[in-house]
């Protein structure tokens, strides 16, 4: 048989292959466009569920801790013994939508304790007890401009005690500037380079001597005005805020560590009651980088322009700042490293900057 007898027998396996193989090919294809028709029917349900507005009550609430140890023996330039931090936080959230209003409330705990080798006691070393209300009224013309209410209450759960790892000499003042004599603490002289003596009180090593009591000082704060929504994306959003606030501070007759550098003591004041009305700023920001890493900044100014406590301040420095950052990495669903900052001058309490800032190892678990 030649080479052109064959093209027809060819032509013909080939037309029997394709019969054969159409009615697979026909019955496999309503599942694959079924399957795509599916999917793409879940991303567009995704997509509107993203866009469509919350409703109803929205609940959160975590709680993490962390720790940290360290042992040093014979180890040049630092104290043998055990270094020892345990730390928890907690933060709550529930939230309510309700068409154009949305109602946030708030719950802050962090308190940390470390132990170290020059001083025998647990030191707190951070605590911080927090509960935030805010209303917001989004116009149906304007969603991301309206007004807003809020009030906020800060302080911290524990007394709070000085604690050094040698004696120190305190210059103990009260509201009035007038010296301090303990009758806990020893009362010493001590010589003067202009040969006057003056007298101090003096703590020994090891020994705890109470500064405040729990929940002292207490700190709240209103405010009502006006919030401008610039972002409100699922990545990134971001509020500024301006109003009148009003600022009050409750203590119990407590102090404070107001240290001059100065001086070979350590200076350590009287607190007392403040109310402050003013004008007041904010701006606050958090988002998302991926799905491992989080991030959220918030600064806010009281600037007042009446004031009733007991103090030579005046003008621009009777402002009170605070700043808040904090960045996280989701390393696993139940740890993350977070490093946080907190800054914060309330002149009337501290002239002058208090700082906080760490990195810490968290364990975190979500419980609603």
């Amino acid at each position: 048989m030649n080479g052109l007898s064959r093209r027809p027998l060819r032509g013909l396996a080939a037309a029997l292959a394709l019969g054969t193989a159409l009615p697979a090919f026909a019955q496999d294809m309503p599942d694959v466009v079924e399957e795509d028709k599916v999917k793409a029917q879940l991303e567009e349900t995704a997509k509107l569920a993203a866009e469509k507005p919350l409703e109803g009550w929205q609940y959160k609430l975590d709680v993490g801790f962390n720790a940290g140890y360290n042992h040093s023996s014979t180890v040049v330039g630092q104290p043998d013994g055990a270094t020892l931090q345990l730390g928890i936080a907690v933060n709550g959230a529930a939230d309510l939508y309700a068409g154009q209003h949305e109602w946030h409330n708030s719950l802050t705990i962090a308190h940390q304790q470390t132990k170290t080798p020059a001083i025998d006691p647990f030191v707190k070393t951070s605590d911080n007890f927090e509960l935030m209300t805010m209303w917001l009224y989004k116009p149906v013309v304007l969603p991301w401009l309206g007004p807003f209410a809020r009030a906020r209450l800060q302080t911290q759960i524990f007394a709070g005690h000085l604690v050094f790892g040698e004696d120190k000499n305190l210059a103990i003042r009260d509201v009035d500037g007038n010296v301090v004599l303990p009758g806990d603490l020893t009362t010493i002289t001590v010589d003067q380079a202009d040969g006057t003596t003056k007298q101090f009180s003096q703590l020994p090593a090891q020994e705890e001597y109470k500064l405040t009591d729990p929940f002292e000082p207490l700190t709240l704060r209103q405010s009502v005005g006006a919030f401008a929504r610039a972002l409100d994306r699922n990545d990134v959003k971001v509020t500024f805020t301006l109003g009148l606030g009003a600022q009050e501070v409750l203590t119990q007759e407590g102090y404070t560590l107001a240290d001059d550098d100065k001086t070979n003591e350590l200076e350590i004041k009287q607190l007392q009651d403040s109310q402050q009305v003013g004008v007041e700023v904010g701006a606050e920001a958090s988002g998302t980088i991926g799905q491992q890493i989080t991030w959220s900044v918030n600064a806010n100014t009281l600037y007042p322009f009446i004031v009733e406590a007991d103090t030579d301040l005046e003008g621009v420095d009777l402002t009170n700042v605070e700043f808040n950052g904090k960045v996280g990495v989701k390393l696993a669903k139940w740890a993350s490293l977070d490093y946080v900052l907190t800054a914060k001058r309330i002149p009337l309490v501290l002239d002058d900057w208090q700082v906080q800032n760490g990195v810490l190892l968290s364990t975190a678990f979500n419980l609603l």
